[in-house]
């Protein structure tokens, strides 16, 4: 890692300085007037299966929820609740629904009911409201060709999820990744609602993202809340599926520093960790879902070659490494360092790996994946569209 990166991020978290963001003065301007009920994160769509995908909805009050699908003329087709032991959730300001048979494009909206008295025998409801009318764009799991953009270690810098985008078309993609250090750490809800969520509405209502944790995210007093915030299949911040004719696999790499560094307190496993995603990890390289695949690609915040010797770098290394040489993926996708960069296959490592860029304005990069049934193509351009790096299968 970068030394003065590492200075810096360190002297904001001893000061509680978070960066300005070139967005904030539009978002003030778009706020509901303070007590109002009100949505505070309309939708956003997560864990896409083969059949279904989940919708999270957060508001700013306590409250009964609940998602509507609905036809090309707005009529409702079916309403979904999130329920659980035969309890509806209620009375609390976030929720989940699953469409466990989603189609592939379907409209849909959320509405909800504030709770103004939740007493065990009697409860009053205040308000109703409802969000506009989104449309869902799901990609199948096996049609000809995929596309995805990687984000990475945008730190809080919120006007980058925007900026970044090829085009500013975000239509051509199917998903989302972003893969870790979206922040400098989490202490509350509100930092997930204002840094993250909030910024990136404009594809998370219609297109799939996936949060890929980063070590900045395993950081702060919320880190162990966080997440409850994304749907994770198995409830696993590591994931593997098929997606068109790539085969996605998502590491959590972890922490950077040994498990005994003083600023953990003790309270870190992460080797352990890394160790059972090895595990797994060579399970799903020789599934069967994996050999359907023509692709395979590896996203993981830490890179394991071309950063530093820091122990976070050399054990991801250690345990993943030797796999990704021996069932032979296809590319990997890593950040962390805050210096993009493009290294073609050698030596070292029989893939190619694609480090993405910081933070700052000139150093801020975009990872654009395509697969089609003749080829693979990963591209990184920096802000200001130069191209970084290619490469094709």
């Amino acid at each position: 890692m970068n030394f003065n990166r590492r200075r810096f991020l360190e002297a904001l978290a001893l000061t509680g300085i978070t960066l300005p963001s070139l967005s904030m003065a539009q978002e003030n301007d778009n706020k509901v007037p303070e007590g109002e009920f009100s949505f505070v994160i309309p939708a956003y769509l997560q864990n896409q299966t083969e059949t279904g995908i989940s919708i999270f909805t957060i508001l700013n009050k306590q409250a009964i929820a609940w998602l509507e699908l609905l036809d090309s003329a707005g009529n409702v087709q079916k309403k979904i609740y999130q329920s659980e032991d035969g309890m509806i959730n209620a009375n609390t300001d976030f929720f989940q629904f699953t469409v466990n048979e989603a189609p592939r494009s379907f409209r849909y909206r959320i509405k909800a009911k504030e709770i103004q008295k939740f007493d065990p025998y009697k409860i009053i409801y205040g308000q109703e409201i409802e969000t506009p009318i989104f449309e869902a764009k799901l990609a199948h799991n096996n049609q000809d060709q995929i596309r995805c953009l990687v984000y990475n270690d945008v730190h809080e810098e919120k006007s980058s999820y925007s900026d970044l985008v090829p085009n500013q078309n975000i239509a051509v993609y199917d998903f989302f990744v972003l893969n870790g250090d979206s922040f400098h750490y989490v202490t509350n809800q509100e930092d997930i609602t204002e840094k993250l969520l909030k910024p990136i509405s404009f594809f998370a209502t219609d297109k799939p993202f996936i949060m890929n944790r980063g070590n900045h995210e395993t950081r702060g007093s919320f880190a162990r809340n966080f997440k409850g915030y994304f749907g994770y299949p198995r409830n696993k911040y590591y994931q593997a599926f098929k997606r068109g004719p790539v085969f996605w696999i998502m590491l959590d790499s972890g922490e950077d520093k040994p498990d005994s560094h003083e600023v953990y307190a003790g309270t870190v496993d992460y080797d352990s960790y890394r160790r059972e995603q090895a595990k797994w990890l060579e399970t799903v390289l020789q599934s069967e879902e994996r050999k359907s695949a023509q692709y395979t690609v590896v996203i993981s915040h830490i890179p394991i070659f071309h950063s530093d010797d820091w122990h976070g770098t050399l054990d991801n290394r250690t345990c993943f490494h030797p796999l990704f040489q021996q069932y032979k993926i296809d590319a990997m996708i890593s950040g962390h360092t805050h210096q993009y960069g493009y290294y073609p296959a050698d030596k070292d490592h029989n893939y190619p790996v694609f480090i993405g860029g910081g933070p700052k304005i000139g150093k801020r990069t975009i990872i654009d994946v395509s697969g089609t049934s003749r080829s693979l193509t990963v591209r990184m351009t920096r802000d200001d569209g130069t191209e970084l790096g290619l490469f094709k299968k």
